[in-house]
């Protein structure tokens, strides 16, 4: 299953492998049945300007907040159009919660060396 960012219909039908003569560079997130966490493979062409170009414009668009909405967008729209609103439904629950504890950890973190009585507070 691939979703298409640019909207075009012949270009959402193929996988990225079937046009690995055109690939310049690439990097691919997946997680196999063998393996228990993601696995992120690098590819570049060559050691050329243009492959080193290439894979600069995809970490640039990695480091870009709205990349990680643009992608849950794309999985939000291919996911509908199949017809698949409850596995939609379970993603954002897991996106919601993960969140929620990413939230909750920051805090953590921020008041775990913070005293319950400050030495200040003893003296008056």
């Amino acid at each position: 299953m691939f979703f298409n960012l640019f909207k075009k219909p012949d270009v959402a039908k193929k996988s990225p492998n079937e046009d690995d003569n055109n690939i310049i560079a690439a990097i691919t997130y997946c997680i196999t049945k063998d393996s228990e966490s993601p696995v992120i493979n690098i590819e570049m062409k060559d050691y050329d300007e243009e492959s080193c170009v290439a894979i600069c414009d995809l970490l640039d668009i990695l480091s870009e907040e709205n990349s990680y909405v643009e992608t849950i967008n794309m999985l939000k729209s291919g996911l509908s159009q199949d017809g698949q609103q409850d596995l939609l439904i379970k993603i954002f629950t897991f996106i919601g919660q993960k969140a929620k504890d990413k939230i909750l950890n920051a805090h953590r973190e921020s008041v775990k060396d913070e005293p319950c009585i400050k030495p200040s507070d003893m003296l008056n």
